[in-house]
């Protein structure tokens, strides 16, 4: 982690309240955006976490393809399921995050 070791945390507003979202490792993040971007051959710059799957023209067949790489990239195994609901890059990575702790746990 580039800052100090520190996670970034934002905080996002819900009607009156604020709430945490959870901690994403910079590091995730960035392999996650490195591993789209080499499976799409898109140019890095255009891959953010803010990127959605629709703006990157990754289609179904695609985010199969970027699965497979994923879980050889993390050595994790996404589910069906969980990989049918994500639609952008920092959902991915929330996502890789989290199989990533379970691996390690």
């Amino acid at each position: 982690m580039a800052d100090g070791g520190f996670e970034r945390v934002e905080l996002v507003r819900k009607g009156a309240n604020f709430a945490m979202l959870e901690c994403m490792s910079d590091d995730i993040l960035q392999r996650v955006i490195k591993v789209v971007a080499e499976a799409q051959k898109l140019p890095i710059e255009k891959v953010t976490a803010d990127s959605t799957f629709e703006e990157l023209a990754i289609d179904s067949l695609d985010g199969i393809q970027l699965l497979f790489h994923l879980e050889s990239e993390f050595e994790i195994n996404i589910p069906d399921e969980a990989a049918r609901q994500v639609r952008g890059i920092r959902e991915l990575a929330e996502g890789v995050e989290k199989l990533v702790a379970q691996k390690s746990a």
